[in-house]
């Protein structure tokens, strides 16, 4: 049996019908996967072919709150993104794939081991700008960030509620 996608209440989110039911987004790179997930294959009515990638909720916490039920990701096709603690690239491909080819990821991530994998998932992903640094220091990469929709954090340290409660982030909506 042939698979069937269906848009998420989220945009740029998807759900593949098929045996199990699983989360996905549409592939920026078809052919490619970024850390062996499952891709999905599907022809549109006008005989063109989409892939989705399959999103996995135990290797990213996002996809474990969209699965959840949360109620707005804030992240959509054309939202900019701020993400601290970008590891690897596995959970910032996804987003990648959801803000599109319109919007943009900066990925920040201080180890550089996961920065370098994280490095090489940007090369094929023009809407990925990895940043290796550490988020707890804003002044030091703030000259490669412009402005941003969306700050999604994923960093975990033993003083993340001293530092974070310590940065003055003011957000006023712009005109797209």
């Amino acid at each position: 049996m042939a698979a069937v996608v269906v848009a998420h209440k989220h945009a740029g989110v998807f759900i593949s019908k098929s045996k199990e039911d699983a989360l996905c987004t549409k592939n920026m790179v078809p052919g490619e996967s970024v850390y062996g997930e499952k891709r999905v294959s599907v022809q549109n009515e006008d005989g063109t072919k989409v892939e989705y990638r399959v999103w996995n909720p135990f290797r990213s916490k996002l996809a474990a709150a969209v699965l959840g039920g949360v109620d707005n990701i804030w992240i959509a096709p054309g939202t900019r993104v701020l993400y601290l603690g970008a590891a690897s690239g596995t959970t910032v491909s996804h987003v990648s794939d959801i803000v599109g080819p319109d919007g943009l990821v900066y990925a920040v991530e201080f180890s550089h081991r996961s920065g370098r994998d994280l490095v090489n998932m940007a090369k094929k992903r023009t809407n990925v700008i990895p940043i290796i640094e550490d988020a707890r220091h804003p002044a030091r990469y703030r000259m490669l960030v412009g402005m941003v929709d969306v700050i999604f954090s994923d960093v975990a340290q033993p003083d993340q509620r001293k530092w974070r409660s310590s940065r003055r982030i003011s957000s006023s909506p712009r005109s797209r």
